[in-house]
């Protein structure tokens, strides 16, 4: 049997990489959105090793985007079976 976890995403804003004081929240998964409008299912971790210049032109064109809550609204689904005859 299969199972599947659905995450609710938001496009991300600055507290979700910075601190009150500015400092890099190291470590914050974010996912990326193609020019196509889709989302890419990997998960990016937001590191000292992030492309700042691709990532703050994602930002600037709202194509970052965050987890709503560690644990919030996750949900595991059966995968329906079909019977065949």
């Amino acid at each position: 049997m299969k199972r599947y976890i659905f995450m609710k995403i938001r496009i991300a804003n600055k507290d979700d990489f910075a601190d009150q004081w500015g400092r890099k929240k190291i470590g914050a998964i974010y996912f990326e959105q193609s020019v196509t409008g889709a989302i890419c299912t990997q998960p990016f971790y937001f590191t000292e090793e992030t492309d700042l210049g691709k990532f703050k032109e994602l930002y600037t064109h709202n194509q970052i985007y965050v987890p709503l809550g560690l644990f919030d609204e996750i949900e595991v689904v059966e995968e329906k079976q079909e019977l065949t005859q």
